[in-house]
């Protein structure tokens, strides 16, 4: 493993989202090839015009509206997107816990955790970061956008991951009304970074037969919080085959987090008091104690944990992200139904 990474066990109890099974925090050094960016990460300049690059190419082209409510998207076409070397089989028969268990989802969660910290191109940087098995969701039971700044609060938890059909659908342009809450437009949807494989490709047909029988890895995603979707990272492939199938695939989130602390509360901390009182009346052993402590730390001082995406400046600013999107409206003869972005 690359040296100063550090990992340890998530004892986070508010992601406020479902998860499948214990996950890891890895905190990134301040030093090194941290400090550069990642191989994989996002670009902003002003008006909310965003570029997410990938390798020194251009992924995808954003502009937020200015009132928060539309959003637009357009690709590149970069040779390579970023991706964690494929899974070899052996390194699939290594992980033979129990699929689902918490020490199969530990062991997947170790494997993947130390390839990001090993790949020669990572997508982390300086930081804390979060790396947690997830449960999907219905698309009904998804929030709403933000619908103004004044709504984005600084460090929110990730949504829950929804819409994973939309792997197979890989759109050059789209244009998203956030007023609309449409299922496939709300927080916490899928977005892949390349076109779907070819149902009859080989490496489909092999993670169907593990779908059928349980053992199919977990696919990674990457939370991008302004956008509120999750970039699938590793694992298109596999979240094909599971859909074939129709299970439901393994999921692994990743996430960078920040830590700020709650406010005081009177109310909040006598209760505590309270019911610390009453478990220790009951039977003061040894694992009673330690779950008290536990609990009075988290109501008197226990941050909250909550996602923020880094972003670079885009070189050229507002002009260089323009000229780029012009450009690719020349070369590509797709009719845009959305309001002009001029």
């Amino acid at each position: 493993m690359h040296p100063g990474v550090s990992f340890t066990a998530d004892d986070t109890k508010d992601w406020h989202l479902p998860v499948a099974g214990p996950g890891l925090l890895l905190d990134v050094p301040a030093k090194g090839r941290w400090l550069q960016r990642p191989a994989l990460h996002l670009e902003a300049a002003p008006d909310y015009r965003l570029r997410l690059m990938s390798g020194g190419q251009s992924l995808l082209w954003v502009r937020i509206a200015s009132y928060w409510d539309r959003c637009a998207f357009l690709r590149g076409t970069p040779h390579v997107p970023w991706r964690l070397p494929a899974l070899s089989a052996p390194e699939v028969r290594a992980v033979a816990q129990e699929p689902g268990t918490p020490p199969w989802w530990e062991a997947w969660a170790w494997h993947l955790g130390r390839a990001l910290v090993e790949a020669p191109a990572s997508v982390l940087h300086t930081g804390r970061w979060c790396l947690r098995p997830l449960c999907a969701i219905a698309a009904d039971l998804a929030s709403r956008h933000a619908i103004s700044t004044m709504e984005w609060e600084f460090g929110q938890p990730p949504a829950p991951p929804h819409s994973l059909d939309t792997v197979l659908r890989f759109q050059p342009a789209w244009e998203e009304s956030w007023w609309q809450e449409l299922p496939e437009q709300k927080p916490g949807v899928l977005l892949p970074l390349r076109a779907p494989s070819d149902a009859d490709d080989g490496r489909i047909k092999s993670w169907r037969k593990r779908a059928r029988d349980g053992t199919l890895p977990p696919a990674l995603l990457l939370y991008v919080d302004i956008l509120a979707k999750w970039l699938v990272l590793d694992g298109h492939d596999r979240v094909h085959a599971a859909l074939l199938e129709g299970v439901e695939p393994p999921l692994l989130g990743l996430w960078p987090y920040v830590e700020t602390r709650r406010a005081e509360s009177r109310v909040r901390e006598e209760g505590a008091l309270l019911g610390a009182e009453f478990q220790l009346r009951a039977g003061a052993t040894p694992e009673v104690i330690d779950r008290v402590n536990r609990q009075l730390v988290r109501s008197f001082d226990w941050p909250e944990r909550g996602t923020v995406t880094r972003a670079w400046p885009l070189a050229g600013g507002r002009e260089a992200w323009r000229t780029e999107v012009s450009a690719w409206r020349r070369r590509n003869a797709i009719s845009w139904d959305g309001d002009d972005w001029d």
